[in-house]
């Protein structure tokens, strides 16, 4: 591929507009999606879906040892199209797909088990490998693509490489329904749409990494690789917390509830995760950006980002929670008989992709300032937390209690990570979001 001139890094300021704007053209997408293919499918084919897909969504959390954070804190000082660019991410890569093909065997094994066990649904193992497949093909490569842009702040890339796969998604999900209206037509289209935007990937990369280097870069790669490594598996444990916590919905309504609960659960699951779209938006134009400002000493400057970000996100975020909260029967109404179950599960979970990108943001800090273990421990609270109230609540309330239990390990994690990274700045929280400011955004919601 043809190398092209150097890109110059975005400014701050810049590229959260542009990770905001990504998320509102990606948010209007997936909503168009999600009622879609629900009227389409059936409430029945998207409970199919979420199981089948829910081997990937674990290996997406099983495949990483957290070494894109790592990589980026090193990507984040250097200017773009530097050798050391291409040297550090070859052997990340190298070491990605490998974690990737062997947490996809061991995920294909467990699921083998559990759709022929207490699942109790076989039929769904050969869309799950397909699935799988396609995330080690495709899917692994992109993110990794995507770490290199977001260390550059490249956001208006980013921006139109996710408008791309959403409504790659879209297309392919129509089509197939007049040919393939199954479980099978979901996971064709959710391949094929990590298939078109891979090669957009790749075909912006050449500005912000240079594709020929001295094989001395690349070597030198392998063996900083140790290291990098180390620091992410500070993190990894965590990561895994995260994962599991997000996916005991699922499993837990998949093992002890209907096919129709599980799918009027994962559209409701689903339009939430959609909104927590703008976390990877947004943390990924932060956490480099707080990596700079602690590398260049800029103690003032790494406390308004990080606060400044949180107060925007809290703004931003809550009040889509309110307004899909309050309409929440409606809304879930627009997919068809069957889904208005959920409805007020749907009122809950909207709150998560507000709390989510927050503890985010305030990991990226804690990542920044060389504190990875403090997130795995901080992780691992919610899990703890997460997995006896999911599991009473689910049992006792059914698609509700699943959505009850999950946010509740959500807010008892913000309310200790809050007090944990109040230690690592150098003025008082309140003189940069002043009490008033934050009364009167709760008053609002």
């Amino acid at each position: 591929m043809r190398q092209r001139p150097s890109g110059r890094r975005p400014s701050f300021h810049h590229a959260f507009g542009l990770g905001g704007l990504s998320f509102l053209l990606s948010g209007l997408l997936a909503l168009g999606s999600s009622i879609a293919t629900a009227r389409l499918y059936g409430i029945d084919v998207i409970g199919e879906f979420a199981l089948a897909y829910a081997p990937t969504g674990a290996v997406w959390f099983l495949s990483s040892a957290r070494e894109q954070p790592a990589l980026i804190r090193l990507l984040a000082p250097l200017p773009p199209q530097h050798p050391r660019v291409t040297g550090l991410f070859v052997p990340v890569l190298a070491f990605s797909t490998a974690l990737t093909l062997v947490a996809s065997a061991i995920a294909a094994a467990g699921t083998y088990l559990l759709f022929n066990g207490p699942i109790d649904h076989p039929g769904l193992f050969a869309p799950a490998m397909v699935s799988l497949g396609a995330y080690v093909l495709f899917t692994n490569p992109a993110w990794n693509v995507d770490g290199v842009l977001s260390a550059f702040r490249a956001g208006g890339d980013l921006l139109w490489i996710r408008a791309h796969q959403m409504a790659a998604y879209l297309a392919f999900a129509v089509a197939a329904s007049f040919f393939w209206p199954s479980v099978w037509g979901l996971i064709g289209a959710a391949s094929a749409s990590w298939v078109t935007s891979l090669v957009h990937r790749l075909w912006v990369l050449p500005k912000w990494m240079s594709w020929s280097v001295p094989r001395g870069e690349i070597r030198e790669g392998f063996r900083e690789l140790p290291d990098i490594l180390r620091f992410g598996l500070k993190m990894t444990p965590g990561s895994l917390a995260n994962g599991v916590s997000d996916q005991l919905g699922t499993w837990i309504l998949g093992a002890h509830g209907s096919l129709s609960a599980v799918g009027a659960w994962n559209r409701a699951w689903g339009l939430s995760q959609r909104f927590v779209e703008l976390n990877y938006r947004i943390t990924e134009i932060v956490f480099p950006t707080l990596v700079e400002r602690h590398v260049g000493e800029d103690r003032g400057g790494f406390d308004r980002a990080l606060v400044d970000s949180q107060r925007y996100v809290a703004g931003a975020m809550l009040l889509p929670a309110a307004v899909g909260g309050g309409a929440a029967a409606a809304v879930m109404g627009l997919f068809g008989p069957g889904f208005s179950s959920a409805a007020t599960a749907l009122a809950l979970v909207l709150l998560i992709p507000a709390l989510t990108t927050i503890l985010d943001i305030q990991a990226s800090a804690l990542l920044a300032v060389e504190r990875p273990v403090a997130t795995t421990l901080l992780a691992g609270t919610r899990l703890a937390a997460t997995i006896p109230l999911t599991l009473v609540l689910t049992i006792s309330m059914g698609v509700t209690g699943a959505a009850l239990g999950v946010t509740l390990g959500y807010v008892l994690q913000l309310a200790v990570q809050s007090v944990v990274v109040r230690a690592h700045l150098t003025e008082p929280v309140l003189r940069l979001w002043p009490a008033r400011q934050f009364a009167g955004l709760l008053a609002a919601y």
